[in-house]
């Protein structure tokens, strides 16, 4: 799979602005083909623009229809449940993008338009004790 980097080099992306997300489930948004399927996403000031090459898709959710989002944690991964004009929307990242410019630019984002629930499992993911709070 192509880097982060490279993919932000080639398209002339900020790297500020990328985030991975690993899709769980599209709602027929987004096509999630083998269960946890990885798009590139951009962070516009008005949506995400995800793109999955290898799938042929470049498409934008626009924040406006974020309807609703939850962190969850399941599989030992923070997961952001989001309602997005109507359709379950269900992704995941490693623990460094959730912390990183991009994933607080995201969250920022969505918070714009809809109330983020579960900030206390995003707390647990992102904080110093996180390995402790996986153990249990």
């Amino acid at each position: 799979m192509e880097t982060r980097k490279s993919y932000c080099e080639k398209n002339h992306l900020d790297p500020d602005r990328m985030f991975l997300m690993v899709l769980g489930e599209g709602g027929g948004l987004l096509p999630c083909p083998v269960g946890m399927t990885g798009y590139f996403t951009a962070i516009t000031d008005t949506g995400l623009v995800c793109e999955n090459e290898k799938l042929g898709v470049k498409k934008e959710l626009p924040f406006a229809q974020f309807e609703s989002a939850e962190f969850g944690i399941g599989s030992a991964q923070l997961w952001l449940q989001c309602q997005v004009d109507g359709h379950p929307v269900v992704f995941c990242s490693p623990r460094r993008y959730w912390k990183s410019p991009a994933g607080k630019l995201l969250l920022e984002k969505i918070g714009e338009h809809t109330e983020i629930q579960g900030w206390k499992e995003y707390q647990k993911y992102t904080g110093k004790l996180f390995l402790l709070y996986m153990l249990k």
